[in-house]
């Protein structure tokens, strides 16, 4: 091996033994000591702000003035800007000395003729900017109203970095001051920021709009939008609540209205602190950012995630909901308790999802997102089963770094599960009780993690941060193993020990955790608390003939492995298990195939004995264990065979449900009816395309004939085995979208047929001015769409109109190279050749990235060659 070779790998070895070990403990938030490049001797107390936007020269013209306290005499000022121009500095209404401008770190110093001394001091200053044409900063939006106008509106995106854009600030979560805003806009045109309306008055075809002031909060939740909008309103205790959107579509937020308020009140009563606001505004922005921003009292969502159309299904419904409850939860966790510094993101978004699902649960329940929660959590172990992945609270050296070397699965999902973890290991009144003396401690404020965990120690009396601590600080998660004994009598004890899971290789430095457990014996039994701190750790298990389950209900983040014995009673036992048990067990047993631990053979019998069970979970779980073996068996002799053999595992199903649904299903039966069709007319089965093709001729001729929950189900079907004639049809249907709900249903459908001559016209199409201006966003992903069937088409189209594709979000060009186009294209193309494209293209910081990214393409393809080679020695 080459010395540079040995020097690297070496390198590897060492930093990841040092990751392997959990960081030390925060200490509890203190503003002195919080992380940041800007000096705390002088801190902003509140905030003026008048803007006034140019949107057809994309600029603007600014007046600020700042109340400082300044804790020591100094004669510098610094806070944060990019891409502002300052006239008329002035402290006291003295002309400064100097303003000096850092672009590259985005700091500006203002150095004053003599030192200021200690006590309050008044910053005035004007400046110009720039309205940006993605969402970050103060950016502008063109979109298509509903009667086929074109118009624009702006709106802004500040997390994390960016409210710097719009004014000068000390743009750092742990500096918490009031904000004062005023805006001159379009007299047509309303205004909406954070805080209601104090006053409003035109001047012919201008209008100055001020709103109240704020509480104290971080720069990156401020807010504002303009536009040509309306609302619809209702009233939540004495919180008004309204839902805004493109005039003309805001009565598509009715649901969305109710839903806002049943949320805020379960909320309020939850956290026991009633949400401080006098007002919550719901912002649907036709376009612009993908999902939601949860500024204070002024969410603001792209439109597909709020507004419901009659074209829009349970799917589109259960996702307004669950961002809804997402957002409003960081109304609470993030906005009236904000995170010190970057690093600690995780108690914003981990806990937003966490409350999202609790919420969901609580007033959907024929949802069962417990259950759907378990997706979540296995995308999050499939990122946290590699060496290089990163702890949940990761340190932020550089905020403006392209995404921090994070991972969203790692702080979303990982997070939210390890949360979900805890409060089942305390029981949830208990854990409530911990989140509501965290709330009333640092309300108004910033912590760390530790706040955290000492309000959940003090509620519990049990050290929650020493067991926090390992799950948080430290990446990965274990295997548990059981080994079970039995005594002549039957009864059984099993012996536990844990190490990392790995997808590949083992971790040298052998890291621990303390690990809950939920022990059920049995199909009925009461799970049970247990705290593994050692291994070789033994406990009495039930008898030898009953199912046994260390996850009950799936609550854990982590593995389990059974002994030979363990695993074959519960096989046998597998359909008369609980849900959670089920899954857990799916879950795990697929991660060992994946591993090399266990054969397919064995995940598949345990696969076949679900039958005809309706549990959409664990049938997704099987779906896409067997569309991977699949996708592996592409362009082998066995696939045919192996088609042959997952159709007939899915057929038992299939035929139970049918084609139409009974009358009192669950939203969750729908979907798993809608999944196994799909799967199985995407592998050709015969009576599913026909069925398919008959129902597409009634709903060109009827458009009523297919209910939109079905619509997609059907016309991919469709797509996938089109001719010319079929995908002309498509087509035509696409272009008739009579909304973007619907637009974004059907141009999808396109990407998905398998004929060479029509996916390259598909290609062109995802490019083309037929997309609206609002949803440029989703012409990325109708790029990667067509990499299913069509993958070197797909990098073709992908690598030469990169710059079209990622400008309508900028800010995520950084992910889509380093992380998405490797996951999309591992298989499409050599993996040297596909590296030797993405690195000039990346940006400084994404390298590493790039690199685990292609670590993981290269396991997918050593996986596809194991799981034909499984699949071929059961034939």
């Amino acid at each position: 091996m080459p010395r540079t070779l040995i020097a690297g790998a070496a390198a590897l070895l060492f930093n990841a033994a040092l990751a392997a070990a959990p960081a030390p403990q925060q200490a509890p938030f203190s503003f002195d000591q919080a992380p940041g490049h800007l000096p705390k001797n002088v801190i902003p107390v509140d905030y003026d702000v008048a803007i006034v936007p140019d949107v057809a020269a994309r600029t603007l013209r600014g007046k600020q003035t700042v109340k400082l306290q300044f804790r020591e005499a100094t004669a510098t000022i610094q806070f944060n800007a990019i891409d502002l121009k300052f006239q008329q500095v002035r402290l006291d209404g003295r002309p400064v000395k100097r303003v000096a401008i850092d672009a590259e770190r985005q700091i500006v110093s203002v150095t004053l003729a003599k030192p200021a001394a200690a006590g309050v001091h008044t910053l005035t200053l004007d400046y110009t900017g720039k309205i940006e044409s993605g969402p970050r900063g103060l950016f502008a939006q063109p979109f298509v109203k509903p009667d086929g106008g074109k118009d624009i509106l702006l709106s802004t995106q500040f997390e994390a970095t960016d409210a710097r854009r719009m004014f000068p600030c000390w743009d750092e979560p742990a500096f918490r001051s009031t904000f004062k805003l005023t805006t001159t806009t379009p007299a047509k045109w309303v205004s909406i920021s954070n805080m209601p309306v104090a006053k409003r008055s035109v001047r012919g075809d201008i209008a100055t709009t001020t709103f109240e002031r704020s509480p104290k909060m971080p720069s990156y939740l401020v807010e504002l939008t303009s536009g040509d909008m309306a609302k619809i309103s209702t009233k939540a205790g004495n919180t008004d609540i309204n839902v805004w959107a493109v005039r003309g579509q805001e009565n598509n937020g009715a649901i969305a209205l109710q839903d806002a308020r049943q949320i805020l009140l379960d909320f309020n009563d939850y956290f026991d602190h009633p949400f401080p606001l006098p007002k919550l505004d719901a912002i649907a922005v036709p376009g612009g950012f993908q999902g939601a921003m949860e500024n204070w009292g002024a969410i603001t969502y792209n439109d597909q995630t709020l507004l419901l159309t009659p074209a829009s299904t349970i799917d589109n419904r259960q996702l307004v909901f669950g961002i809804q409850a997402h957002e409003m939860a960081h109304q609470w966790f993030g906005d009236l308790v904000t995170m010190g510094w970057w690093d600690d993101i995780w108690l914003n978004e981990s806990f937003a999802s966490w409350g999202a699902a609790k919420e969901t649960d609580k007033r959907n329940p024929s949802w069962h997102v417990r259950e759907q929660e378990d997706g979540g959590k296995e995308a999050a172990m499939r990122v946290d089963a590699v060496i290089s992945s990163k702890a949940v609270h990761n340190p932020v050296l550089d905020e403006l770094a392209p995404q921090n070397g994070a991972d969203p699965l790692i702080i979303y999902n990982k997070g939210q599960a390890v949360l979900r973890m805890l409060e089942a290991y305390i029981g949830p009144d208990t854990f409530r009780d911990g989140i509501r003396a965290y709330m009333k401690a640092r309300a108004y404020s910033n912590a760390t993690s530790t706040d955290l965990w000492n309000a959940l120690s003090a509620a519990s009396g049990r050290d929650i941060g020493a067991l926090a601590h390992l799950w948080v600080d430290q990446p990965g998660f274990p295997l548990v193993a059981v080994a079970a004994s039995c005594d002549p009598s039957g009864a059984r004890s099993i012996k536990l020990s844990q190490r990392r899971f790995l997808l590949q290789g083992d971790d040298a430095s052998q890291p621990h955790w303390n690990i809950p457990l939920r022990l059920r014996v049995g199909a009925d039994g009461a799970p049970q608390s247990l705290l593994l701190t050692e291994d070789g750790q033994q406990v009495a298990a039930g008898r030898c003939d009953q199912a046994l389950s260390i996850n009950a209900g799936a609550d854990g983040f982590f593995r389990a492995s059974y002994d030979a014995a363990t695993l074959r009673t519960n096989a046998q036992q597998f359909r008369g298990l609980p849900a959670g048990d089920r899954i857990a067990l799916l879950d795990d047993q697929w991660a060992l195939v994946e591993r090399g631990e266990q054969p397919l053979a064995a995940y598949l019998t345990l696969a076949g004995a679900l039958g005809d069970e309706l549990n959409e979970r664990a049938w997704n779980q099987i779906i896409d264990a067997l569309s991977t073996v699949e996708r592996a068996e592409r362009g082998t002799a066995g696939h045919p065979a192996y088609l042959a053999y997952a159709s007939k595992l899915l057929k038992p199903i299939a035929s139970r449900l049918g084609w139409q649904p009974g009358a009192d299903e669950t939203a969750g039966v729908q979907r798993l009816r809608r999944s196994v069709i799909a799967r199985l007319g995407a592998w050709g089965d015969r009576d599913i395309v026909a069925e398919a093709r008959t129902r597409f001729a009634r709903y060109v001729a009827d458009r009523s004939s297919i209910a939109p929950d079905d619509q997609s189900m059907i016309l991919t079907i469709v797509a996938q085995n089109a001719d010319a004639a079929a995908f002309e049809q498509l087509h035509g249907i696409a272009k008739a979208s009579a909304n973007e709900t619907e637009v974004r249903r059907f141009y999808p459908l396109l990407m998905r047929v398998r004929d060479p001559q029509l996916a390259a016209r598909a290609a062109t199409i995802a490019l083309s001015p037929e997309i609206p201006a609002q949803a440029d966003v989703m012409r990325i992903g109708l790029v990667f769409a067509l990499g299913d069937e069509h993958p070197q088409l797909s990098w073709k189209t992908f690598t030469e109109h990169l710059d079209q594709l990622t400008a309508p979000n900028p800010g995520n060009r950084p992910n889509v190279l380093a992380k998405s186009a490797p996951n999309v294209y591992w298989n499409s193309i050599p993996l040297q050749q596909m590296s030797d494209w993405l690195k000039p293209h990346l940006e400084a910081g994404m390298t590493q990235t790039l690199e685990n990214s292609m670590d993981s393409a290269r396991f997918k393809l050593d996986e596809k060659r194991r799981l034909v080679q499984g699949f071929d020695g059961i034939l």
